[in-house]
């Protein structure tokens, strides 16, 4: 079957409302993904993901409890000093004895698409990330100009700051292992606030529960202590506002070129390749991650169309960037694709991406809800 995005430039006019509905369908069928795969990977009694994308994505989500629960509790002891048991304080000074992450897994508040969806991306990304420095190394000419190490000592002091932050993020993306690592920081805001706030009421049910535990003092300490938290994160940046920095210098530099962004991806600087493309379409970088990741590659084409890459470059990221599985026939489709489609149906089609994110989800919400009734 010809997919949508492959019509020819005389059936424009029929391109436009297909490729909006089909994003649009596509959009809540990720969603519906997302749900299914939060459940699976807070219960494990599915298998509807593979085992090793599980314990990746459970890893890094046990990081992140661990890290709000450790700071909260460090924080905790100091301010519980004097109106709590000696015994209790102990106990939440000892990060031996797991006190947040049971209680929320079994809780199953966990369960939160949106978070699954930046581990799920985050995996991805890694994926891309890895199979671009297995490629640099087999084949050393597609790294011979090291774009990314010439900003890093470029004489504009901006730019070579931007790409400094950029270095040193991306840096800490990576366990040691070599696995996919995921920072606080990195969280969209609400998704962390209520991360942050979920593993504040699992300690207060556990202060609870103990001898001469909780009292009104105890919820107005905690809340003080996650609140506090919240704010020191609010002012660290995450990859996507560095990368999103960088691709602003490279514009103001006269650097964010087609040539330029190939070269990125090709180094392994996903994040600013993808940031550049969001730059040039004019979309949010999570719009911009969903279209480059999502498996079915129309999204991909639609991006690269929009953001008016000439074919070689286009050609290039959708040869470098597939979801490990395609096929190679899938891969020419999609190329044949990007050249069938006009570029005034692409800008079209992805006015759906440029709207507040909240917004669609409340409009696909509303449908969902209208269909069940």
């Amino acid at each position: 079957m010809i997919p949508a995005y492959a019509l020819d430039s005389h059936a424009a006019q029929d391109v436009v409302p297909d490729m909006a509905a089909n994003a649009a369908r596509a959009a809540r069928a990720e969603r519906m993904r997302l749900a299914m795969l939060a459940r699976d990977l807070v219960r494990g009694d599915d298998l509807r993901i593979d085992e090793a994308r599980r314990t990746r994505m459970r890893a890094m989500l046990d990081d992140l409890v661990r890290t709000i629960e450790g700071r909260l509790r460090r924080d905790l002891g100091r301010r519980l000093e004097p109106v709590v048991p000696a015994d209790l304080l102990r106990t939440l000074g000892d990060r031996t004895v797991p006190i947040a992450r049971p209680l929320l897994g079994y809780a199953g508040t966990l369960a939160d698409a949106e978070l699954v969806a930046v581990l799920a991306r985050r995996v991805d990304e890694h994926r891309l990330v890895t199979q671009a420095r297995i490629a640099a190394t087999q084949d050393p000419a597609l790294v011979a100009h090291a774009l990314f190490a010439d900003m890093l000592a470029h004489r504009d002091g901006d730019l070579a700051a931007a790409a400094g932050m950029v270095s040193t993020l991306a840096a800490a993306r990576f366990g040691p292992f070599g696995e996919p690592a995921l920072d606080v920081s990195d969280l969209p805001d609400a998704v962390r606030q209520r991360l942050v706030w979920r593993v504040a009421a699992a300690i207060r049910h556990w202060i609870g529960r103990q001898p001469d535990g909780a009292d009104a003092t105890t919820d107005r300490v905690l809340a003080a202590a996650a609140a506090a938290m919240l704010a020191d994160m609010a002012m660290q940046p995450g990859l996507d506002d560095a990368a999103l920095l960088l691709a602003r210098a490279m514009l103001h530099a006269g650097l964010a070129d087609d040539d330029a962004t190939v070269a990125l991806a090709a180094e392994g600087q996903i994040a600013v390749a993808v940031a550049g493309l969001a730059l040039r379409v004019g979309i949010g970088m999570p719009a911009a991650w969903d279209m480059v990741l999502n498996p079915d590659g129309a999204g991909l084409v639609l991006l690269l169309r929009a953001a008016g890459l000439a074919r070689p470059a286009a050609a290039a990221l959708l040869l470098r960037w597939p979801d490990g599985t395609t096929p190679v026939e899938r891969i020419g489709e999609r190329i044949s694709g990007y050249d069938a489609l006009p570029a005034t149906a692409a800008h079209a089609a992805i006015d759906l991406h440029r709207l507040e994110p909240a917004y669609v989800a409340a409009l696909h919400e509303l449908d969902a809800g209208l269909a069940r009734s």
